[in-house]
Parts: C-alpha cells; sequence; structure tokens
C-alpha cells in the first residue's frame, strides 16, 4: 500500500527529550519488567488498571493524566524495548535503551511523538513538563527493579 505524503507526514516522529538515569542491576532484569506492561502498576502510580488484549494493553490512568486512556504495544531488541501508545489523546513511542556494565545499566529514555500531534498545547511547553513526570516515572522503575534484585 502506498501511503499519501499526508499520511507519511503524519508518522514521522519527533525527539521530545532523553531522561537517564543508573539502575543497580543487570539489564536483563530491567527487561524483564519492561516487557510486561502488567508490571506498569508497580512502578506509575497513575495507572488505575492494565488490561491485555490481543498483542496489546488497555492502559487506564486517573482523571487528570494527559492520557487517561490508551493503547500500549510493545516491540524488542537487544538492547532497547518501545512503548507505542496510540488511542490517547497524545501518541507516541517511548524508547528504553539499556546499557549494561557489571551490576548496573544506563537506561536512556526517549519520548517521540507524531510529528502532528491533536494539542493546542506547543512541544516547547510540554516538553518539560513531560520530561519531569517520566523521570519521576524511570524513577519508580529504578525503585522497583532494584528492590526486586535485591529480594533474589
Amino acid at each position: 500500500m502506498i501511503r499519501s505524503s499526508t499520511e507519511r507526514s503524519y508518522n514521522i516522529m519527533k525527539e521530545l527529550f532523553t531522561n537517564l538515569i543508573t539502575i543497580n542491576t543487570k539489564p536483563e532484569a530491567i527487561q524483564n519488567v519492561l516487557k510486561n506492561p502488567q508490571r506498569l502498576l508497580e512502578w506509575i502510580p497513575e495507572i488505575q488498571s492494565v488490561k491485555a488484549g490481543e498483542n496489546h494493553f488497555h492502559i487506564r490512568r486517573i482523571s487528570s493524566a494527559l492520557n487517561q486512556l490508551e493503547v500500549l504495544s510493545v516491540t524488542t531488541t537487544t538492547d532497547s524495548i518501545t512503548y507505542h501508545s496510540t488511542k490517547g489523546r497524545l501518541e507516541y513511542d517511548l524508547v528504553f535503551k539499556l546499557t549494561g556494565a557489571d551490576d548496573q545499566t544506563i537506561v536512556a529514555q526517549t519520548l517521540l511523538l507524531k510529528s502532528k500531534t491533536p494539542l493546542s498545547l506547543p512541544a516547547g511547553l510540554l516538553a518539560p513538563i513531560a520530561k519531569h513526570a517520566f523521570k519521576q516515572n524511570l524513577n519508580g522503575l529504578k525503585n522497583l527493579v532494584e528492590v526486586l534484585a535485591y529480594q533474589d
């Protein structure tokens, strides 16, 4: 199928920000949590429910969240995991790139937005707010994974 130039430009992703964090465990432990969206309930406090569908997950957040409802699919490579969010007010890809050394892993969390978003808020205003919120969630991931590693 050939897409029109309008459709192609809509699917172009633009990087909004990258957060970095060091987690005191091996990349595999982080991958195990990230690959399972059901575990989002354990490290993102705004999420109220995660329901599995066929090759995707339905996410419900608290009412004050930008995306109260969204559909999430996950793709993985050897060193990254990407969450593809659709059906919400803001469609995005959230890429977690993992770089491990000994028992530490650096996680780069990058938010990519579709070039055309239906929000009236300019990306320049959205970026610092979203970066802070996603960084808090990244800290939640760090706390969860380090507790799980300590228990093993």
